[in-house]
Parts: C-alpha cells; structure tokens; sequence
C-alpha cells in the first residue's frame, strides 16, 4: 500500500463532493495537495481547512483552457515537487436530446470530461514521480446508453479509450492509469434533476474506490473498475 505523506498529490475538479471527501482522506496520510477547480469559493474554504494539517497549493483553473491547465501544473510543482498521483475529478453531465441540441453543449460536454482528462494528463507526465499513478473518473453511462445524456455517455466511453492511451505511452515511464467508472452517487452532480436518491451510492462509496487504487501496490495495474449502487437490483 503506497502512503502519501510528504508526497505532491493532484486533484482537479477537488471543490466538488467527491474531491473534498478524497482531500480530506489524503490529508490525514499527511500528503502534500494540489488542487485545482472552478469553483473559487470552494477551493478557499478547502484551502483554510485542510492547510491545518497538511501544505496545500490551490489555483482557480478552467480545465478546458490549455494555458491554465499548463500553468496550474508548473506552479504546482515549484511549489510541492514532482507529481507522485493524480485523481481526475474534473467531470460536467448536460441533459441532452440529440435533435434540439446545440452544439455547443456537445462542446462543453466533449471539452470538460475529454480535452480536460488529455490536458491534465499531458501536464501531470512533464513531472511525474517514479513510480506514480492517474486515476481518471468515467462512469458506467461510458457502457450503459441514457436515453437522457447521450453526449455524456459518449464523453466518458472516450474518457475510458484516452486512459488505455494513457497507459500505453505512459507505462515505460512508470506511471500507471486507471479509470474509475462510478454508477449514480448521491451529489450536487445532479444539480435540479429529480433522481431516486435511495438508489444511489454515497459519495464516500465512490472515494474509497478511488483510494484503494490510488494506494494500491505499484507492481498491480489496474485496468478499470465499473461499480454501481447494489440498491439498483
């Protein structure tokens, strides 16, 4: 099992439920934070509590701006070394009907889940760690078509292609990846659409998986992991 502390962690998107809980369990191993969202507001009070326990770098970052993304991760490193993980968090799902969808809904969709996942990953490989490890976030929508949310759908089946990608160039250099496929949890990611909450998963549930992989053994590469609310049957 790998422990953390002293260790450069990246978590984009880490204002949400899921990157909060996943922060606060990576700062208990007393790792060094690195984090990145859109959410100012979130990062602060993320930034006050846990820079009580543990050094934490903070940068208000549009995951689809390459310049930001580049910069987020060049300051990260001057401030807490080389990358030893990352947890791709970063992740938007737009409620779409393909005839009456604009197009740039398909773009922010596309941009935020894909070219957010290629350029963090990008930036993260110039300095990592040997060896270290890219847990990137898809879902089980990326295998099971929603009639609601086709282009999500779409987004994280390319999501779960990328990560292969990823681990084929990026395996010699010692950096394994691993995408995490969640089902439903129970988060803001749901925004004002009604959902059955009681056949969700906990966003804790869906951290711990993401926690187990990220401390798993470096000699163990695992692959991806698909995983849903035992409720649902």
């Amino acid at each position: 099992m790998i422990n953390y502390q002293g260790k450069n962690v990246i978590v984009t998107g880490a204002s949400g439920g899921m990157g909060n809980i996943l922060c606060k369990k990576l700062a208990e191993q007393g790792a060094k934070l690195s984090l990145c969202s859109n959410d100012e507001a979130g990062l602060k009070a993320l930034a006050e509590e846990l820079g009580k326990v543990t050094e934490v770098f903070t940068k208000v970052v549009d995951i689809t701006k390459e310049e930001e993304v580049e910069a987020f991760f060049a300051e990260a490193y001057e401030k807490n070394g080389e990358f030893a993980a990352m947890a791709n968090l970063a992740g938007l799902s737009i409620p779409s009907k393909i005839p009456t969808t604009d197009v740039n809904v398909y773009e922010t969709i596309m941009d935020v889940n894909v070219k957010g996942t290629f350029l963090a990953g990008k930036y993260f490989a110039k300095n990592a760690a040997k060896p270290a490890i890219i847990v990137n976030i898809g879902s089980m929508a990326a295998r099971n078509a929603n009639a609601n949310a086709p282009l999500y759908c779409t987004a994280k089946a390319a999501v779960n292609m990328l990560s292969q990608g990823m681990l084929l160039q990026m395996g010699s250099q010692d950096i394994r990846v691993t995408t995490i496929n969640p089902g439903g949890a129970d988060t803001p990611f749901w925004g004002t659409r009604t959902v059955d909450k009681s056949k969700l998963m906990q966003a804790e549930d869906v951290v711990d998986i993401i926690f187990f992989v990220l401390t798993s053994n470096p000699s163990v590469q695992i692959h991806d992991i698909y995983f849903e609310s035992s409720a649902r049957f």
